[in-house]
């Protein structure tokens, strides 16, 4: 019998990873030329958009696909393939139902939401992304049923597709708004007289048409190979396979399994949500009452820029605190591949009682999450202003906002760690049927999360920092509930010291690289101008990343910080383990 082939877990994080990469690349350059072109104000509108847009994707894109990707696996796990094949075409029935609500629903909610945060120029934005719900449920569907298969190919590559059509048609279509080529925009019966920053709005709802057409490209990329290449599930598994469940009984299944996940992903976004309405509202409330504010600490932004109402002021904050966000949220788009791979793993291994491989499993993912993120964050807060001005500083107007969001990032970057470990800690609580644990998790974050936003960021002295603290204390208590009650399911011992403190130290060590590097080159190459982004200071910052590579690098084999059992679940992980085991470089 031909045996069908599955992706090891930190193989299949890998190729999710590979795929991360290019699409945070894509991604990256699309957003610094967007920033660029409209300017923190309609970064804000595009902002805006995404926050009414993401919890209500969450329905679609954490809670059905992952209840997709865990029953696949308990099903290809009992050698029950014909039922494997009737899940997959239940689950694109309900998908194709959540898609059409969840559309409808962004579009009813477009206005009230942007009136409840001062902010009706975003209406554009919101009304262009509403499509892409419809796509997205649809491609989450395919994209967790290959999940479960532990085939992560087709969801790397769909993710690519994604970001490749969102660059191309976003940078036309901001290129034909701002040019003036669409003139007919801001004639639109229902918005011309809501809409008063045309070009900015207009130019950020044609950033999200890239968007959403990208998703339309992932959607048929994903149809199209399932037509043509099918899951890898052989006649003979076929043959040998019991007869399926009815599909009512399985689409039953589906949506009992995926209530609570699905609740603990809408918990977790609609907290993200409150939290950018707190945060705009907040900001509006303190400029508002703290006139000293607007007049003082952000005097060199005002009289530039030539604010005269605090309403201008803070749509032009928060686009710069977007930014901010971008950075945070990079971290974990990495780490959240190892959850999404650890899920089928670790429940295959849950169902066939592998004490071993629990055990195994779960260290891996939390030591692999925190290797990525330990240095990341520290690398972040190390050069937070260097790395905002590399990106942001080439505008004369954004550059503006960098020393006022610097700090933030300083905090986050200190403290990402927390937000990177979440969601594996949550995939690897649904594998061992833990559903409700992160409901009730993630609630108490959102709690804590909401009074902190509240509280700090209406403090004049604090503001913006007020959310990245309310963060930390967020993720801090989510991570804690998750933790332990992880590790009291599965009755496993950390490894604390290979898993935490052995990453940690070899981050804290390529951190103090980069600051020392840093801190020379920009001494040496300080007064160089260069042309563009090529100044003496982005050299200096340039230098000090790739110490702090090397630094990290070479402290993690002189620790043996890298176990064999992880080095052999790679590609090529036997023969780069014995290289290593020579040399006395792996634990």
């Amino acid at each position: 019998m031909a045996e069908r082939k599955k992706q090891s877990l930190l193989n299949g994080a890998m190729i999710l990873s590979m795929a991360v990469v290019v699409v945070k690349i894509i991604s990256v350059f699309f957003k610094i030329y967007m920033t660029y072109a409209i300017s923190f104000e309609g970064r804000a509108y595009y902002a805006t958009a995404y926050n009414i847009y993401t919890p209500i994707y969450s329905i679609a894109l954490a809670g059905l696909p992952t209840a997709v990707s865990r029953m696949v696996a308990e099903y290809a796990a009992k050698e029950r393939f014909k039922d494997v094949r009737t899940l997959m075409k239940a689950s694109n029935q309900l998908f194709i139902t959540m898609g059409i609500v969840c559309t409808v629903l962004v579009l009813l909610l477009a206005y009230p939401y942007a009136l409840s945060v001062n902010m009706l120029n975003a209406i554009p934005a919101i009304l262009t992304l509403a499509p892409s719900m419809f796509f997205c449920c649809i491609m989450s569907s395919y994209r967790g049923y290959y999940q479960g298969m532990r085939n992560m190919t087709p969801s790397a590559m769909s993710q690519i597709y994604e970001a490749a059509g969102k660059l191309i048609f976003g940078f036309v279509a901001i290129n034909l708004v701002t040019a003036g080529v669409i003139p007919f925009l801001d004639k639109i019966p229902v918005l011309n007289n809501v809409v008063s920053d045309t070009v900015s709005a207009y130019a950020a709802a044609g950033a999200i048409a890239g968007v959403t057409i990208g998703s339309i490209f992932s959607f048929l990329y994903l149809f199209i190979r399932y037509r043509s290449k099918k899951d890898g599930i052989t006649e003979a598994e076929l043959l040998s396979s019991p007869e399926s469940l009815p599909a009512k009984t399985l689409r039953k299944q589906l949506l009992t399994l995926s209530v609570p996940m699905a609740t603990s992903a809408i918990v977790s976004n609609v907290t993200t949500l409150i939290d950018n309405w707190t945060v705009q509202n907040r900001l509006q409330y303190v400029l508002d009452e703290f006139p000293s504010l607007f007049n003082s600490e952000f005097a060199n932004v005002v009289q530039t820029l030539g604010f005269t109402a605090t309403t201008e002021l803070k749509d032009y904050l928060f686009g710069a605190y977007d930014t901010v966000l971008e950075f945070k949220n990079l971290v974990p788009t990495f780490t959240i591949t190892l959850g999404l791979s650890a899920l089928p793993v670790l429940r295959e291994m849950w169902m066939n009682r592998d004490e071993n491989g629990i055990k195994t499993s779960i260290e891996s993912v939390v030591r692999m999450t925190l290797m990525i993120a330990f240095p990341a964050g520290i690398g972040l807060a190390v050069l937070s202003e260097d790395v905002l001005s590399l990106f942001y500083g080439l505008s004369e107007k954004n550059a503006l906002a960098i020393e006022h969001i610097a700090p933030v990032l300083v905090i986050y970057g200190l403290t990402v760690f927390l937000l990177a470990i979440e969601q594996p800690l949550v995939s690897m609580l649904q594998a061992v049927s833990k559903e409700k644990v992160p409901i009730v998790a993630i609630a108490c974050g959102a709690v804590v999360k909401i009074i902190a936003n509240f509280i700090l960021v209406g403090l004049p002295s604090v503001n913006m920092k007020g959310a990245a603290i309310g963060s930390f204390l967020c993720n801090l208590t989510i991570d804690a509930i998750c933790l332990f009650s992880l590790l009291k399911a599965t009755k496993i011992r950390l490894n604390w010291m290979s898993a935490v403190f052995k990453p940690l130290f070899c981050a804290v060590c390529a951190g103090g690289a980069a600051w020392c590097v840093n801190t020379l080159f920009e001494k040496l190459f300080g007064g160089f101008e260069g042309i563009s982004v090529l100044n003496g200071e982005n050299i200096a910052c340039g230098f000090a990343v790739a110490a702090a590579v090397v630094v990290y690098a070479v402290t993690l084999l002189l620790s043996r910080s890298l176990p064999k059992s992880d080095i052999k679940m790679l590609p090529k992980g036997e023969k780069i383990a014995k290289v290593l085991e020579k040399y006395k470089l792996i634990g």
